[in-house]
């Protein structure tokens, strides 16, 4: 097992990205900290995945976008399963609409959760692993909205560039102390929540044909690549944004070309 003896806290992760990369570090043998805002009982229900692949598990709930939160999970956490190697700072909203339309609350509600809580968590886990001599991984899930803006995304883009700017920054001024910081960009991902926008077959199919591989991810996979970056297969990779998008970025002319070739037949 590549995470054996690792402790992680796993931010928003009761369901969807968060609950797949939960379940693949306790796959791994990592003993993980279950994170959730508002569903207790789906948090608690990825808690037993764990503990049921043998590994320790604890369920925290806490705001991230509240530093006194932040700091009662990693205090919690460290009373309870005595230190922490990872975090996966994944918990983030998307609320959509135009920008021209955007309230400022909406804004300050997204960059919030989406940038400041990642900048709360890792502050204080950062804090400790600097403290304690840990070389320990950071792993903030930003998105590949967050290099080309997603339209009626309002906020949500610029927080996730942000994510990613911030990441690289933590990188550069932590590498001395031997922590790894890096961001993850998931593209479309078949989450429940991303099921309930396709409302036919039809819907899923068109948006399907916009991705090179002609599927949305799943959560499990994007755990994988956690997994990578959590584990010593990346000792020498960090300031890094690894793209899991099955080949969206770079594909501005894929869907172009997919209609053109149905034009012709």
């Amino acid at each position: 097992m590549k995470l054996k003896g690792k402790v992680a806290i796993v931010t928003g992760s009761s369901q969807g990205i968060g609950r797949g990369i939960a379940l693949k570090l306790g796959e791994e043998g990592a003993d993980v900290v279950v994170n959730y805002r508002q569903n207790a009982e789906m948090a608690a229900g990825v808690a037993e995945k764990i503990r049921r692949l043998g590994c320790r598990t604890l369920v925290i709930q806490a705001d991230v976008s509240q530093k006194k939160d932040v700091d009662r999970m990693v205090e919690t956490a460290l009373d309870t399963l005595g230190k922490v190697d990872i975090l996966v700072n994944n918990a983030g909203i998307f609320i959509d609409g135009d920008i021209a339309d955007l309230k400022e609350e909406i804004w300050d509600q997204v960059m919030a959760v989406n940038l400041k809580g990642v900048f709360l968590c890792c502050q204080a886990v950062g804090s400790y692993m600097i403290a304690n001599k840990i070389r320990g991984s950071i792993i903030n899930i930003a998105s590949i909205s967050g290099r080309l803006p997603e339209l009626n995304g309002n906020a949500y883009s610029p927080s996730k560039a942000g994510v990613i700017s911030l990441s690289a920054l933590l990188a550069v001024e932590w590498s001395k102390y031997g922590i790894r910081v890096n961001s993850l960009s998931p593209g479309p991902v078949m989450t429940p929540l991303q099921q309930k926008i396709y409302s036919t077959p039809e819907l899923l199919e068109a948006r399907n044909r916009g991705i090179p591989m002609n599927r949305h991810g799943l959560p499990e996979e994007i755990g994988k690549a956690a997994v990578f970056l959590a584990s010593d297969d990346s000792s020498y990779v960090t300031g890094e944004n690894l793209s899991v998008d099955g080949g969206s970025l770079v594909s501005m002319f894929h869907l172009v070309r997919q209609i053109s070739d149905q034009g012709q037949r």
